[in-house]
């Protein structure tokens, strides 16, 4: 049983919060690979010890399960818009996986500190850099804020992505749907000594461009496993949400 290994795999975490993730982790799972057929590509890319930043684009609310289930071994605190706590399903399922509540209004200090003291424990933390879910599935510009994290906590990153998540739960709609697939790609670490020789604007678009490519390569697998039909075709959306 996984949980037999929660002091390697969440350090420093009570085991009622770690037995509660790995419950829910495995509900959410079945659900997903039942209703969606979700496929991980990639697992042995996760570290099994050790602090690590989880990177991933965000199409739906569906994301922070699709995650979960391709980094099952080792739990996450994710990070997430304080907004997103207002949605029932979405904000229950956060509040329960002990997620970081971020207020753009108020400063990120505090949740900063929060999420260093997960990677300094040892734990992992999961961060969606482009800051809210892609209208059209295609990955949107990354903030910088998330570097600072990386940079203070000396972290690796780990960089996945999410293809199909947007046509079972696109934005917009209130309650996830019954058709489409799902996919997350995991790529190999981005080890932090790389990261340190670069710039935050050369790191940053480093990790960006490794989540871009293992978007494009979950969306083939996706096309091929379907003959097509998923993931569904959309117009482009600019970043400010306008069709391109």
């Amino acid at each position: 049983m996984r949980f037999l290994g929660a002091a390697r795999r969440v350090p420093g975490r009570g085991a009622i919060a770690v037995a509660w993730f790995d419950l829910c982790e495995t509900l959410f799972e079945v659900i997903v690979r039942v209703v969606y057929r979700l496929r991980v590509e990639g697992k042995g890319y996760v570290p099994r010890t050790g602090p690590a930043i989880f990177v991933s684009n965000h199409q739906s609310f569906l994301d922070p399960v699709a995650n979960g289930c391709a980094v099952q071994d080792r739990q996450f605190t994710a990070i997430a818009r304080r907004s997103l706590f207002r949605f029932p399903v979405a904000g229950w399922i956060l509040r329960s996986w002990g997620a970081i509540a971020i207020d753009e209004r108020r400063g990120e200090a505090e949740s900063l500190r929060a999420a260093l003291g997960e990677l300094a424990a040892g734990r992992c933390v999961l961060i969606y850099p482009e800051g809210t879910r892609s209208e059209d599935g295609r990955l949107r510009p990354f903030r910088r804020g998330f570097m600072l994290l990386q940079r203070k906590s000396g972290a690796d990153v780990v960089p996945m992505a999410i293809a199909g998540s947007i046509d079972a739960w696109p934005k917009g709609q209130r309650l996830p749907g019954l058709s489409g697939r799902v996919q997350v790609n995991v790529g190999p670490p981005i080890l932090a000594s790389e990261l340190a020789g670069m710039a935050p604007d050369e790191a940053l678009d480093r990790i960006r461009r490794e989540v871009s490519r293992l978007l494009d390569e979950a969306n083939a697998g996706l096309r091929r496993r379907t003959r097509g039909r998923w993931p569904a075709e959309r117009p482009p959306v600019s970043a400010a949400g306008t069709p391109a």
